[in-house]
């Protein structure tokens, strides 16, 4: 290798390590990159949820994850348990698999959708199971570093029928 190249490659490297060296050491100055940061390392959150499916006249708890999986995007999967009104003591199960987006990371209002599950599980006879998809929408309140967030959401469930429930709930931080 000939002298000039090596000295050229040696600037080009302590230049390039000097910076990042200066780039991991310094946090960035600007805010936007700060808050940027922040939302990027967002906790995993379990939620806990409650509601009522308008067309059954039935309430229904559950339970689910909301995983980050993006700066937008959030997976959350998630189950409940619906409370039939009749005499047959059926058990019917909802399982969720949804993607939800939200256009400012830091904002309230949040869309999505996924896949649907219900599960009924007949005290006599066969048990069934429906495979459909949901389409929901709904605001997230809560401090940005707040651990607890309360939101309110609206879905509509595709299976045969079509189903609109209207629920609440919190989500609380995992870390």
């Amino acid at each position: 290798m000939k002298p000039k190249f090596f000295i050229l490659f040696l600037v080009c490297f302590i230049l390039i390590s000097d910076t990042a060296f200066s780039q991991r050491r310094f946090p960035p100055r600007r805010p936007a990159l700060r808050i940027r940061q922040q939302q990027m390392n967002r906790p995993e959150m379990l939620g806990l949820v409650g509601g009522k499916n308008i067309k059954y006249d039935n309430y229904f708890a559950g339970a689910f994850l909301w995983l980050p999986s993006g700066m937008f995007w959030n997976f959350a999967p998630g189950f409940e348990y619906n409370f039939i009104n009749s005499e047959k003591n059926d058990k019917n199960w909802q399982f969720n698999g949804d993607l939800i987006f939200k256009p400012r990371p830091g904002g309230v209002f949040y869309l999505g959708g996924g896949l649907a599950v219900d599960y009924v599980l007949p005290e006599q006879g066969q048990k069934t199971t429906e495979f459909g998809a949901n389409a929901l929408a709904g605001f997230q309140f809560g401090g940005r570093r707040s651990p607890l967030k309360f939101f309110v959401q609206t879905r509509w469930t595709f299976f045969r029928d079509t189903r609109f429930s209207v629920m609440s709930g919190i989500n609380m931080a995992l870390r």
